[in-house]
């Protein structure tokens, strides 16, 4: 068996798998067609990824790569409203543009690699997760993500310390020389001989 149809049997068995789980968890183990109407919306969004990565010519037909994604997504959000309530929406509604993000991010990668697809993709992305972090910070969990934001950032921080570090290389008589410095270096000497 091809290592494409086995990774597809095992993402198909693993939503099958998900979906099962939901209609055992429902608080009464009859499965109410209200309750799980988004799993058709994420069925559709699995044929139309099967459809796509089984064809040949995948970059011309990045809609239906835009259309799983957005649907596979969206069903997230829906699960959340229908089994809240649909009054959640003012909360909730930061996860369709998420979806509509991180289908543009999937166009981009499996797609056609352009910048402003990727400009777009990142604007909505970060602007659904900005609105989420304003909303958290007003409910009863805004300490938790303030802490959250905190470790986050410095996490990042010591990356990119560490990413500092790491360019600092020894030179072959033991002398340290910051790399960084030398790329500086050759770089106006570049645009010297240039003028």
């Amino acid at each position: 068996m091809k290592t494409k149809t086995k990774q597809l049997l095992i993402g198909i068995l693993i939503i099958i798998v998900g979906i099962v789980e939901i209609y055992f968890n429902l608080k009464s183990n009859k499965a109410e067609f209200n309750k799980l109407w988004p799993s058709i919306l994420l069925l559709i969004g699995l044929f139309f990824y099967i459809f796509y990565f089984s064809t040949k010519r995948k970059k011309e037909k990045t809609f239906f790569l835009f259309i799983s994604s957005f649907l596979a997504i969206s069903a997230i959000p829906l699960f959340v409203l229908t089994f809240t309530s649909f009054d959640n929406i003012n909360i909730v509604w930061p996860g369709f543009l998420l979806s509509f993000g991180f289908a543009l991010l999937a166009v981009y990668f499996f797609g056609k690699k352009k910048k402003i697809t990727l400009i777009i993709s990142s604007i909505a992305i970060s602007a659904s997760l900005l609105v989420w972090i304003f909303y958290m910070a007003n409910s009863p969990f805004g300490v938790v993500v303030a802490v959250g934001l905190l470790v986050i950032g410095a996490a990042f921080l010591t990356r990119g310390l560490l990413h500092d570090i790491s360019e600092v290389s020894t030179a072959p008589t033991g002398q340290v020389v910051d790399s960084t410095k030398e790329s500086g270096e050759k770089n106006n000497s570049a645009d010297n001989k240039d003028n």
